[in-house]
């Protein structure tokens, strides 16, 4: 039988999640009276009000503390591997840059969140899902869907809220340490005490990875990496009645290391790449409930993010062209630093006992600042071989209004109606030195406004089904990008056109779980369609005379549609297996024009896929816990996706193309053993069990990845609880 204390997401069993199944400390006699699934779980992500997760009219899906131990994951990277419409992958295997995508859509259309908050920025997501530790990681929630009309811009695909750590009842000090292969060490500590009207949690993480040569050519396929993070949290309790009052802080700093292994050690040397990364964030939150069972919730956020990095970019294309290296004082790095502010007010109140109005307004305020050196490589350009600094200072103020209403139009009936009203106000203001990049400041302004519903319902024909249906609309502002942030830290500027228009988009869901004593079965329809689509190409001519080299255009339509299968069954006491099976169908409407253009009609069927996205993935989970053993036997899927290759970078060259890549498997076993009257848990694992390796690489294009770059990582370790 499962833990009487975890409360089992049955979406997150429907959909294939990964499940740790540990001993609940009941005797036989207890145990053989739990149900098989608990269905009791508190989620908030999808409505912002508290809901039981069998409950909750919108969609959600959760990954527990539990399962996150259960594959042995150290970061929110790992913690998000393998489930159902999600992929986590890489896209730089000099720096490991990783990305999220949900239900085919990039990390630009999914809003990631900290304990409601929106603070993980643009910039944070071009390292931040390995940076993220899961010491701090209580469970993630997952909605997928347009989110717009909670959440605002970039929620177009949906929601990951991280949920962190919160103090526990009883005192209490927990230490994990864990080693493997190539220095893949973990250690962490957390602690937790409690006072008659206070609590308070702390934690702190250090990670640590050697830099993994798979294939012996001289380049790193996985980055070095030392990563040390800590957090804590206070909650106060009844300070003016029934109400809580909480102080939240978190730190990463982080030093990644990759690239061509025999000149790496000096940061600007040829295929050298270094990146440091210090964050800081700072949050208050306050929450009151009234006799009269209104509820009034206010939070404010702030994060400073502070980023170095450095590579051969700069003194590769000077040496190049010159054929000698560029003078000491030239060789600066990218720096970046970023002050991200956030505010959210709002209040739900209760209609006729059954439904429930909430509104709110949410405000954020985000300032970037960012220099760079770059070397002018355009052989048309009179400024060939030139060297120029490039700078920039970007700020965004975002202001949003959201009403909701929760409406029990029947014991078996639920309705959310609700919508968003946005205000958008960015300037990006560039400059520069030298005669490409002017040092006269190029201001781009932008001023969109958005209004996005929502509608969701949950009927019940019988206690054992549920059906759940969404229709929203999303939209996605032209502003601090992720790739920009990540290319301009060793490439030209990306240029954004003050005639980019904001991507929109209509999503549609449609669900059935069903529970019964034994098993549990899901399926969900999804479909969305992107107008003005925001599409990466090479600078246009306009762009090249302003100093860049690559920009952001509107490509046209696009959609993602396709069903995603799980099911959960308890086949003998302490015995589990989760199967879940998706497919997706993500293309643009029209080919692409710059494979197009460089290749005639080769590629141009293929260009139409959505690169990156699998057609077919699924999974199979394994879990048996007799007495104090819990074993785990996790196996996904990946099918087959278009990848583009671009030989130099270049895709007019004569052999780029794109690749129809091959279906694999990753196999991730773990095994631990409780030794309560110790309070001891021993555990050994694998991660990549056999092996398996993308067969085909190209280190001139360093995001040609599509599969793991790197073989199998084992590892052991031990937890002590005081």
């Amino acid at each position: 039988m499962l833990h009487k204390c975890k409360a089992i997401s049955v979406l997150v069993l429907l959909a294939g999640l990964t499940i740790s199944l540990p001993q609940s400390g009941l005797t036989q006699e207890e145990e053989e009276k739990e149900k098989p699934f608990e269905l009791e779980e508190v989620v908030v992500t999808g409505t912002k009000t508290e809901k039981l997760l069998i409950d909750v009219p919108v969609r959600t899906e959760i990954i527990t503390s539990a399962d996150i131990q259960a594959k042995g994951a150290v970061n929110l990277y790992e913690a998000l591997e393998g489930m159902p419409g999600i992929r986590v992958e890489q896209q730089c295997s000099y720096c490991n840059f990783s990305i999220v995508r949900m239900q085919g859509l990039e990390s630009g259309h999914v809003q990631v969140l900290i304990d409601g908050q929106p603070i993980y920025s643009g910039l944070a997501g071009v390292y931040g899902l390995q940076q993220i530790p899961a010491a701090n990681i209580e469970r993630i929630e997952v909605v997928k869907g347009a989110g717009s009309a909670l959440y605002g811009s970039s929620a177009i695909a949906g929601v990951i809220n991280i949920i962190t750590k919160r103090p526990t009842q009883e005192p209490m000090v927990k230490v994990t340490t864990s080693f493997g292969s190539h220095n893949t060490n973990d250690y962490t500590v957390s602690a937790s005490t409690r006072a008659e009207r206070m609590d308070v949690m702390v934690t702190a993480q250090k990670n640590t990875g050697d830099e993994i040569d798979e294939d012996d050519d001289g380049n790193t396929d996985r980055v070095k990496t030392d990563n040390i993070s800590t957090g804590v949290r206070v909650n106060w309790y009844k300070l003016l009645g029934n109400d809580q009052l909480t102080f939240t802080g978190r730190t990463i700093n982080e030093h990644r290391q990759g690239g061509e292994l025999t000149t790496w050690e000096n940061p600007f040397a040829a295929g050298a790449e270094q990146i440091e990364t210090a964050r800081y964030e700072a949050g208050i939150g306050y929450k009151r409930t009234f006799s009269h069972g209104g509820e009034l919730t206010a939070n404010l956020g702030y994060c400073h993010h502070d980023r170095n990095a450095t590579n051969d970019s700069f003194l590769g294309d000077y040496e190049g062209i010159h054929g000698e290296v560029p003078r000491v004082d030239e060789m600066e790095p990218y720096l970046a630093e970023e002050a991200l502010y956030t505010a959210d007010v709002n209040y739900s109140h209760p209609l006729l006992g059954k439904h429930r109005l909430l509104g709110g307004v949410q405000y954020s305020r985000n300032k970037l600042q960012e220099t760079g050196m770059y070397v002018s490589v355009d052989e048309d350009d009179l400024n060939y071989g030139d060297p120029y600094r490039a700078e920039s200072e970007k700020s965004a103020d975002e202001v949003g209004m959201y009403l909701q209403g929760e409406f029990a139009l029947m014991d078996n009936l639920e309705l959310v109606a609700g919508a968003r009203f946005d205000s958008h106000n960015s300037e990006d203001d560039f400059a520069g030195s030298g005669k490409r990049a002017p040092v006269e400041r190029r201001t781009l302004k932008y001023d969109e406004k958005a209004f996005n519903p929502r509608l969701a319902m949950m009927y019940r024909p019988s206690p054992a089904l549920t059906i759940r249906t969404s229709a929203g609309t999303g939209f996605r502002i032209p502003y601090g990008f992720s790739e920009d942030l990540h290319l301009c830290s060793g490439s030209p500027r990306v240029n954004k056109p003050a005639d980019l228009q904001p991507e929109k988009s209509v999503s549609l869901n449609l669900g059935a779980d069903y529970v019964a004593d034994r098993y549990m079965l899901s399926a969900n329809l999804f479909r969305t369609n992107l107008t003005d689509k925001i599409g990466f190409a090479d600078a246009s001519e306009v762009s090249k005379k302003l100093g860049y080299t690559y920009e952001w255009e509107n490509i046209g339509e696009a959609y993602t549609q396709g069903i995603e299968l799980g099911s959960s069954v308890l086949l003998m006491r302490n015995l589990e297996l989760d199967l879940n099976l998706a497919y997706t169908d993500a293309q643009y409407e029209e080919e692409r024009a710059d494979w197009v253009e460089a290749h005639g009609g080769k590629y141009a069927a293929d260009s139409k896929y959505i690169p990156r996205v699998p057609q077919v993935t699924g999974g199979v989970k394994l879990g048996y816990t007799p007495g104090n053993w819990n074993a785990v036997l996790d196996a996904n899927y990946t099918g087959r996706m278009y990848i583009d290759y671009c030989e130099e970078e270049d895709v007019n060259a004569p052999h780029s193309k794109i690749k129809h890549s091959d279906g694999f498997w990753v196999v991730t076993p773990r095994l631990s053993r409780r030794l309560p009257q110790q309070g001891i848990t021993v555990f050994v694992g694998a991660k990549n069990l056999f092996d398996y390796v993308q067969d085909e690489k190209h280190p001139d294009d360093a995001a040609f990845m599509y599969a793991p770059y790197t073989g199998r990582i084992v590892y052991a370790g031990m937890e002590v609880t005081f």
